[in-house]
């Protein structure tokens, strides 16, 4: 069986001679890192400005970092990037892009963790490379994220040293991306559940009025309680105007006569 991509970066990150203190210093600014962004969480925080800020914070806590962004693949594959710290980080996704491939891609399209320098990425991805001569990126590191339950996407680290990112490095990007699609699932869930109770609120809003209208169709004119309804129904196709603006119409004719 397959092992998954982060078994392969814990496996590969537990081979390499890590300082203990070194990585307890990172963990802890991971911890950071993750608390600012739970902290953004909540009713009114977009998906695009949580992004921001991680990628923000990512730049923050992993070393070497100097530019971070946030790529996203549509549906039918097409990339953007919805976040990113630097201008000269769309120049560079710019360039995978057009070329269709790099280090963000193939993390989106391969669920994968993607570390790689400049030398490597002229043998992995020669047109990107080719294309990207004189941007003065030379290390890249790039973790798959999921945001919601459509878009594949990666978040993605560049640096203009050539000393490449370790595989602790990578160990803990996945770990803080992982984390991060948690949040954005908890962001979605409260802003689905927002957008719920305001539809609800406008439809017993509504339904409130159609009432009000109904009784005062009932008091003027004798009708009945279905009858009054057919009314309002029989209007708001006359007029092509939804029922609550037919009631609402009712009830302020209904003020103004007083």
């Amino acid at each position: 069986m397959k092992e998954r991509s982060e078994d392969n970066v814990l496996d590969r990150a537990l081979g390499e001679d890590i300082d203990p203190g070194e990585l307890i210093e990172k963990l802890d600014a991971l911890v950071t890192a993750l608390s600012d962004v739970a902290a953004r969480v909540g009713p009114g925080s977009a998906t695009d400005a949580l992004l921001e800020r991680v990628c923000v914070r990512t730049v923050e806590t992993i070393s070497g970092a100097d530019m971070a962004g946030v790529t996203l693949l549509s549906e039918s594959g097409v990339p953007r990037t919805a976040a990113s710290t630097d201008k000269a980080v769309l120049d560079v996704d710019f360039e995978q892009y057009v070329s269709g491939e790099g280090p963000c891609l193939e993390a989106a399209r391969t669920r994968s963790v993607v570390r790689a320098t400049v030398a490597d990425s002229e043998v992995r991805w020669p047109t990107f490379t080719a294309n990207l001569r004189g941007a003065g990126v030379q290390s890249f590191l790039s973790a798959p994220i999921w945001i919601y339950d459509r878009h594949a996407g990666a978040l993605n680290i560049y640096s203009r040293g050539a000393h490449g990112f370790s595989e602790v490095d990578a160990l803990i990007l996945r770990v803080y991306t992982t984390s991060i699609e948690g949040l954005l699932r908890v962001s979605r869930e409260i802003e689905f559940a927002k957008h719920e109770i305001a539809g609800l609120n406008t439809a017993m809003k509504s339904r409130a009025t159609i009432e009000q209208a109904k009784g005062i169709l009932m008091a003027i004119h004798g009708f009945g309680s279905e009858a009054a309804f057919d009314v309002l129904v029989k209007e708001s196709q006359r007029k092509q105007q939804k029922l609550h603006v037919i009631a609402e119409e009712i009830v302020e004719r209904a003020k103004a006569t007083g």
